[in-house]
């Protein structure tokens, strides 16, 4: 294990100095639950404000919008996590599945952490190690974003406070389905980018739970406090801004990095008015203009009279390309 890596053990709330966070229902019952799971993190946020100098938020913003170097990056820190919680663990007959974040169109960072690392442990792992990738994607065409309060709301989900975030995740989870049939009996390893509020972390252990995982153990680039997380949740924006930050450095990146699309990058593209919109294509080369398109249509939310002018705009690079 790298020596830059923190093992938290079981994973525990930290109450507010004036008494506990307010909790949904239900919620105290489902801590018990994840009690049971095991969190391991590269680097944890005790404190705030944290220190942006910490050498995982070198490569953190750039692999938020799908940097292969990034992601590798990452991927070959976490995998000997997996590799040695999935080799010191009793023998099961039925195996391990390593997950992420449930797939929704196009991959969020953490899903392409995750898939890099399963072609690591592919390589690494000892004959009748059974492994499963299964990415949690959720059944069903997504609704496209028609109100400009929707968008903000989604492309800005790191600024938002606790209450924010946990209606947030209640109404996705309401309307989303899933085949989780892999996860029955089976161990499951659970790869995220960040830990915030512990929100997102509640909602995956209880579908799991529900699922049947055998066990659960949890691989975090970044780990935050419990209290500081839900004392401070803009910290998450802080570190997706810390690199990549201004139009031209968001362009050069679009040009010159090898990426696969996350939703992230797709939806900070469509932030942006139509004259930047127009300019960031402008700079781009024929084959970068494709490749954005592809994956705005692929992200299936985009489609409706909201978007329809910056539409244009990048149709219009193509034709111009």
């Amino acid at each position: 294990m790298p020596a830059s890596v923190l093992r938290a053990g079981r994973a525990r709330s930290t109450q507010h100095p004036s008494g506990s966070w307010p909790r949904l229902p239900g919620e105290a019952a489902l801590e018990d639950e994840v009690a049971t799971r095991v969190l391991s993190a590269l680097h944890t946020i005790s404190t705030y404000p944290f220190d942006p100098g910490v050498p995982v938020f070198a490569h953190y913003p750039a692999m938020k919008l799908g940097d292969l170097g990034s992601v590798d990056y990452f991927a070959a820190l976490l995998a000997p996590m997996a590799h040695k919680a999935i080799v010191d663990a009793p023998p099961k007959e039925r195996g391990w599945v390593l997950t992420s974040p449930p797939l929704r169109g196009l991959p969020c960072g953490a899903n392409l952490v995750c898939r890099a690392i399963f072609g690591m442990l592919a390589k690494s792992l000892p004959d009748g190690l059974a492994l499963r990738l299964d990415p949690m994607e959720v059944q069903g065409p997504r609704t496209p974003i028609d109100s400009e309060a929707a968008f903000k709301g989604y492309n800005e989900y790191s600024k938002h406070d606790l209450k924010t975030r946990r209606q947030f995740y209640m109404a996705r989870d309401e309307r989303a389905t899933y085949d989780l049939a892999n996860f029955a009996g089976r161990r499951a390893i659970f790869v995220n980018d960040i830990n915030v509020t512990g929100t997102q972390l509640a909602s995956i252990t209880k579908l799991l739970h529900g699922a049947g995982v055998e066990s659960l153990d949890v691989l975090l680039i970044v780990n935050v406090d419990r209290g500081i997380g839900c004392a401070f949740p803009q910290l998450e924006s802080e570190i997706n801004a810390s690199g990549i930050a201004d139009l031209a450095e968001y362009t050069a990146f679009l040009r010159d990095c090898e990426f696969e699309a996350t939703g992230k990058l797709i939806s900070r593209l469509l932030s942006h008015d139509t004259d930047e919109l127009a300019a960031i294509f402008e700079a781009l080369p024929p084959s970068r203009r494709q490749m954005l398109h592809r994956a705005i249509l692929r992200e299936d939310l985009y489609g409706g009279a909201l978007f329809r002018q910056k539409m244009q705009v990048v149709e219009r690079a193509l034709l111009d390309g």
